[in-house]
């Protein structure tokens, strides 16, 4: 039965990648096909079509061509085009631009398939859990779509009820994903040092998130906590009664979306006031609470009569104290021209596998920022300029934690969202104060006696457990158990060379032994041996001696060739 089920699962793997090679192809991706190794999933007839396919789609640019082949190829694929959209240190700007156009829509599901998926999540009928539901859905996305609904106490709420199928499809896509990350990083060094499986990894992690509802129902819990003294924002409650894995039920907020400029204007609001409360909000769940929507978009942002509503929880960033706190030092040190600081920070932030040189990182940020120093506050991209800094942190083999990678994409679509309500907004000055609030706390005195305290407490473990560690250590040292693990760089090749040297000694002194031993035999006065029954003289003494001098000769031009002289 298993090895049935393996086989299904293997034939449906096959027919997935066969639809996606044959999308790349129409698209006029079929490039990436034969990089790929993708090529023998392909018809063997049909070249003319593709042919055809390819010059139709040459009228696009690139970037279009990717946008629309991961549009057409479904919800995976959308996710990794939106989390690539955001890595400015990956893509040039035209690829950027273009993935930040990606739609995630896709054609309804049939009304009774959403009702089986709720009866089956729920354990009863629509009709027992619903004074009212409608059939037609007010928003359709690749992994699920959303249902206007009354509960029977009269409450309006939005249903979102996932795709039947979807995980299984996701994680078909992932699979197969992961495959040609692996695929590309053995074939490619360049590939090894981008880290293509670390940042296909993380696409799995938030895409898995993204469709359990359960989690995203606490995540929007969590922010209307966060929120709650702050009576400008307004985040809908979660009917956990009528939640699960697959299906979330939210409270219904009736308002105008910031995208509707025209609805906003005509209601009467003040679009500039709008723009700065919403980053001042945001800034505050990023800076201060380290908890934040990460979708900033128009369309999941908007006015409830005097209070801005914040839409779609399925991705949230979170920050660490020390990550806001080498933040609000980034922020600072770009503003004063500290370049010296922004370095140590970055590699504070970062990993690398070497040790980078801050010299190097130092010069690039200094050609990089003079394009920013003297611009007007007006005119300065702060969401480009954050950018552009992981970028130069990349090059120099600096990783940055995914969390402050997702934060550089957020401040990018918040500032967009900001401008597009007011063309006047400058995300500095909203920005300053709270880098300078953090940096305040942290050199308060009640913060530096808490540090002195922790550190205390750490010191005191440290010294109640030394006894203990040092009568292990002699105990080991007693019954020679300890053992010292040293690591040296470049190990193998070292090892590779002495191999090479010793392997030569050897064959050196087997070439001697035949030499010397053919000559005594020779000298003996036997210059052939005959072989019994045959009686045949074969001179051995002669073809070794022969043989000697050839591989001789051979390991000499080796050697020279080598220059190892």
């Amino acid at each position: 039965m298993s090895f049935l089920f393996s086989w299904r699962r293997r034939m449906g793997d096959i027919a997935r990648v066969r639809r996606i090679t044959e999308v790349l192809v129409r698209n006029g991706l079929g490039f990436l096909v034969q990089q790929l190794a993708l090529d023998r999933f392909l018809p063997r007839f049909g070249r003319a079509r593709r042919l055809r396919a390819e010059q139709a789609a040459s009228r696009r640019t690139m970037p279009e061509r990717l946008r629309r082949t991961l549009e057409e190829l479904g919800a995976t694929w959308v996710k990794l085009g939106q989390f690539l959209s955001g890595r400015a240190d990956l893509l040039p700007p035209a690829y950027i631009e273009e993935l930040s156009k990606l739609l995630d829509a896709a054609p309804p599901v049939g009304i009774e398939q959403v009702r089986e998926v709720i009866v089956r999540e729920m354990g009863l009928p629509v009709e027992d859990l619903f004074a009212r539901f409608d059939d037609v859905p007010i928003a359709s996305a690749s992994i699920g779509q959303v249902h206007r609904a009354q509960l029977p106490s009269g409450q309006e709420v939005v249903v979102k009820v996932q795709r039947p199928g979807i995980e299984a499809q996701v994680e078909a896509d992932l699979n197969l994903l992961l495959g040609q990350a692996r695929f590309l990083e053995r074939r490619s060094e360049a590939m090894r040092e981008q880290n293509v499986v670390a940042i296909v990894e993380e696409v799995a992690r938030s895409l898995r998130e993204e469709l359990d509802y359960q989690r995203e129902g606490r995540n929007a819990e969590r922010l209307r906590a966060n929120l709650a003294s702050d009576p400008r924002f307004v985040v809908p409650g979660v009917c956990w009664d009528l939640t699960s894995r697959r299906v979330i039920t939210l409270e219904y907020l009736e308002g105008i979306k910031f995208n509707e400029l025209k609805r906003l204007e005509a209601a009467g609001y003040n679009l500039p006031s709008i723009a700065h409360v919403a980053v001042e909000g945001y800034l505050a769940q990023i800076f201060e609470d380290g908890f934040y929507q990460a979708d900033p978009h128009p369309a999941n942002l908007l006015v409830v009569d005097e209070r801005i509503g914040i839409l779609d929880f399925g991705n949230v960033g979170q920050l660490t104290e020390s990550q806001k706190q080498l933040l609000s030092d980034m922020f600072l040190q770009i503003l004063d021209e500290d370049v010296e600081g922004l370095a140590r920070t970055i590699v504070k932030m970062g990993t690398s596998l070497t040790r980078p040189s801050l010299e190097g990182l130092e010069r690039d940020l200094q050609r990089l920022l003079v394009r920013y120093w003297g611009v007007s506050l007006e005119g300065l991209a702060v969401g480009e300029m954050v950018a552009d800094i992981f970028k130069a942190a990349r090059l120099h083999k600096i990783f940055l934690p995914a969390d402050l990678v997702q934060l550089a994409r957020t401040i990018l679509t918040m500032e967009g969202t900001g401008l597009a309500l007011d063309p006047n907004l400058v995300l500095v000055e909203a920005l300053r104060p709270y880098a300078v609030r953090l940096v305040r706390r942290r050199l308060s005195p009640i913060l530096a006696g808490r540090r002195a305290l922790r550190v205390m407490r750490q010191t005191a473990d440290l010294v109640e457990d030394l006894p203990r560690r040092v009568d292990t250590l002699w105990d080991q040292l007693e019954a020679g158990e300890l053992r010292f693990g040293i690591e040296l760089q470049h190990l193998s090749a070292m090892i590779s060379k002495v191999n090479s040297m010793v392997n030569r000694v050897v064959y050196a002194i087997l070439v001697a032994a035949l030499i010397v031993g053919s000559s005594l035999i020779l000298l003996g006065g036997r210059e052939a041996w005959v072989l019994p029954i045959l009686g045949i003289g074969v001179p051995v003494a002669q073809i070794a001696f022969l043989g000697a001098v050839l591989a001789g000769a051979w390991l000499l031009i080796s050697i020279v060739r080598s220059r190892t002289l």
